[in-house]
């Protein structure tokens, strides 16, 4: 089993869901971080989702409001993610949200 730290950057460019990052076939992924910046006048949420592969359905699991021009962590403790399940990423305005995921993949093989 090999472990492999990886980022994975993000603009919110909708208020829909953004899939910011799908676990690889034979992997299960650890998010150790979502670091967001909100680089509005105002104050935005932000929500973060896991779509379940294996229940084929999608659960929140943090939100946070962010107030003007700050940066925060989405997400407190560590997140643990299964193969093909899917990290989103959902803002309440658009074109203001950016930052990044740290992730700690561990594969299967």
């Amino acid at each position: 089993m090999a472990n492999k730290f990886i980022n994975k950057q993000f603009n919110l460019t909708t208020t829909n869901a953004v899939a910011v990052y799908t676990v690889p076939a034979e992997t299960v992924a650890m998010i150790k971080s979502i670091q967001a910046f909100n680089s509005s006048a105002g104050s935005v949420s932000v929500s973060a989702s896991i779509t379940d592969n294996s229940a084929s359905a999608t659960f929140n699991f943090s939100r946070r409001t962010m107030p003007t021009v700050t940066t925060t962590d989405v997400v407190t403790g560590i997140k643990v993610f299964e193969e093909s399940d899917v990290l989103n990423l959902t803002a309440s305005h658009s074109n203001v949200i950016s930052g990044t995921v740290a992730i700690l993949e561990q594969d299967r093989n």
